[in-house]
């Protein structure tokens, strides 16, 4: 404290004798403009502010993966729970950021329209290309932030700093399209202005400053709200699509298309640079998707999943401890079914090759989906799915337990994952502890094109057949996944980062796509329904890297569906008991915003609740989702 006191008084002594210098060195016009009136101080450039609002713009909130994402991978039968279904696993518990993730995002878009309003004219023209791009940017995350709560504040927001109110109203779902429409259409004729533009270059953490991706990026938002729109205005979605679709410059068309970004040095070093630190809270990769990517050779799978931890040598720690006497200890029959084997004398096993596909392949398995299977005993007998104890080695006084099953792959989210390969109980460790600042990536080439299929086979008057643009989309999405792994680095990626003697790099080329596109499953045939049961399908495993875009695709196809040949629907409850919305809680009464709150959910006829009643929640939609199918039920339109 002492020590402080000192530097205290030094510090003291050394502004009274600059603020001497200041008395007897200055005017009293050079005091004017030391003394400026602190509200015309401090206006960020505009390039600087869209940079940072690049790295606020979070779809992937380290919250959704451990509690919004966890909650709607499992109600869509992505994943499963790892001891199975329970009664209550339609029921929500403790909600993450979604619906309040707009903020972020437009305060730094309004700090821009400020910052630009106050030039002259001529400069000011100079920055409508930014403008379109920052005001895209509020748009996106305005309408993750309504997908499962409905009426949201939108144009008040983050506008107190400039005379504006704390209390921001709300705004109906369908205003808030109606708007969201109206203002990116302002922006792609922003975006098409000729005049002498501020170069943005790499502050543009995505396309460079680039203004004809950021055309196709508003068009992709354009094209999302419209498949919203289906069960609402199916007329006003298809004439959406085909304003897009009429002309190829609207439209991704690679993947050096996609929104693609790396906040690398200019976040904060922590969660906005790396993803999150918590756990990928997902659970087991369903078997249904396993087994149709798997019998469809579809690549993406190697990548969005993990490998699971039977390798050879692990697979020969099991027969080696059996050899000692292990009786406990022991493959799962569908691992075991596709190892190549010789038995000596003795009765010891020996690993020789693997069956069928071999690495990679072989090391993907999925959970079963229904309720309380963990308790049947064809699951956790020699087909165990369930019973830990008996994927356990102990090799003397070493022991490790092996999961037989594959879940999402958490580097593709996470940068900072310290992975460790799977080795026999007395192996070496081998680890990937690289620590890499994420790439992340929202709307895409994939998207847009499945999207432009689904609008073509119900009807859009579009340019190219709904087969071709399935063909673009599907492809787009496995280079696109197969990029992110390379970017993220995630295990497996390249041969170097393999550590078993037979383990096999999980990324692949354009000879492994076009194997999966000469399936049956890859191809339109001109028979509508079954056509629109594909896109879904792979709009749903495109979108296992965004849970929520996953949720609402379901939710308003109907896909996957009960008795699919293709990924069935399992029907572990009545489809009125899943959740179609979130909940939300009745305000506080000192809450300056219960009144306006409470006037919104009225107005959309919901009923404050907790997560404890999914009945209500499915019952109570909001605005864009009434009249579509229940889950599993297929398309309605």
């Amino acid at each position: 404290m002492k020590q402080n006191l000192i530097k205290f008084k030094t510090l003291a002594l050394g502004l009274c004798t600059a603020c001497v210098a200041l008395t007897t060195g200055c005017s009293e016009n050079e005091y004017a403009k030391i003394n400026t009136d602190p509200s015309t101080i401090g206006e960020g450039n505009p390039i600087f502010l869209f940079t940072q609002e690049q790295v606020q713009y979070q779809p992937f909130d380290y919250l959704l993966w451990y509690y919004d994402g966890a909650y709607t991978s499992k109600l869509v039968q992505a994943y499963s729970p790892s001891t199975s279904f329970n009664d209550l696993y339609n029921k929500l518990a403790e909600l993450g950021g979604v619906g309040s993730q707009l903020i972020y995002v437009k305060r730094y878009e309004n700090d821009i329209k400020a910052a630009i309003a106050k030039m002259p004219a001529d400069k000011a023209a100079q920055y409508s290309h930014l403008s379109a791009m920052a005001n895209a940017l509020s748009v996106y995350m305005g309408l993750f932030d309504t997908d499962l709560f409905g009426s949201r504040p939108y144009s008040e927001t983050a506008q107190a700093k400039y005379g504006g109110t704390l209390t921001p109203n709300y705004e109906s779902q369908e205003k808030l399209f109606e708007q969201w429409l109206t203002e990116l259409n302002a922006d792609l004729a922003k975006l098409k202005e000729t005049n002498t533009q501020i170069s943005v270059g790499d502050n543009d953490l995505a396309y460079g400053g680039d203004a004809k991706k950021w055309v196709k990026f508003i068009n992709g938002i354009k094209l999302k709200i419209a498949a919203r729109l289906l069960h609402q205005d199916k007329a006003k979605a298809l004439k959406i699509a085909e304003e897009v679709g009429a002309d190829d410059a609207n439209v991704m068309q690679a993947i050096t298309d996609d929104y693609v970004y790396n906040k690398g040095t200019g976040g904060d070093g922590g969660n906005n640079t790396y993803g999150t630190d918590n756990s990928v809270n997902l659970g087991t990769c369903s078997k249904n998707v396993i087994d149709f990517m798997r019998r469809n050779k579809d690549p993406r799978m190697l990548v969005m999943f993990t490998k699971n931890d039977f390798n050879s040598e692990v697979i020969q720690a099991f027969f080696d401890a059996q050899a000692r006497g292990d009786n406990n200890c022991a493959i799962p029959k569908y691992i075991l079914d596709q190892v190549n084997y010789t038995t000596d004398g003795a009765g010891h096993k020996h690993f020789t090759s693997w069956k069928g596909d071999g690495e990679p392949w072989v090391r993907y398995q999925g959970l079963p989906i229904g309720m309380t299977i963990s308790e049947k005993a064809e699951y956790t007998g020699d087909n165990n799915y369930f019973v830990t104890t008996r994927w356990k080695v102990t090799d003397g006084d070493k022991s490790k337990t092996y999961s037989p099953l594959s879940y999402f792959n958490e580097e593709l989210v996470r940068g900072r994952v310290d992975y460790t390969f799977p080795t026999a109980p007395k192996g070496k460790v081998v680890q990937d502890t690289e620590d890499n600042p994420l790439y992340e990536m929202t709307i895409s080439t994939a998207e847009m094109n499945l999207y432009l299929a689904e609008f073509k086979l119900l009807g859009a008057n579009l340019p190219h057949s709904a087969a071709d643009y399935f063909k673009t989309g599907v492809e787009a999405s496995a280079k696109a996944y197969s990029r992110l792994a390379t970017l993220n680095k995630i295990p497996y990626y390249d041969k170097a980062h393999c550590n078993d003697k037979l383990d096999e790099p999980v990324t692949y080329n354009d000879a492994a796509i076009a194997t999966m596109m000469a399936k049956a499953d890859y191809q339109l045939t001109g028979n509508v329904a079954s056509d629109l049961e594909k896109v879904y399908i792979q709009m749903y495993l495109h979108f296992f890297y965004q849970p929520l875009e996953q949720f609402v695709t379901v939710r308003r196809s109907g896909v996957p569906k009960v008795g699919s040949s293709l990924i069935p629907w399992v029907a572990m409850k009545p489809s009125t008991e899943l959740p179609r919305r979130f909940y939300i809680a009745q305000p506080d009464p000192a809450d300056k915003m219960r009144a306006i709150i409470e006037a919104a959910m009225t107005q959309q006829g919901f009923t404050f609740t907790d997560g404890q009643k999914p009945e209500l929640l499915n019952s109570e939609r909001v605005w864009y989702d009434k009249g579509a199918p229940n889950f599993g039920e297929g398309p309605n339109y």
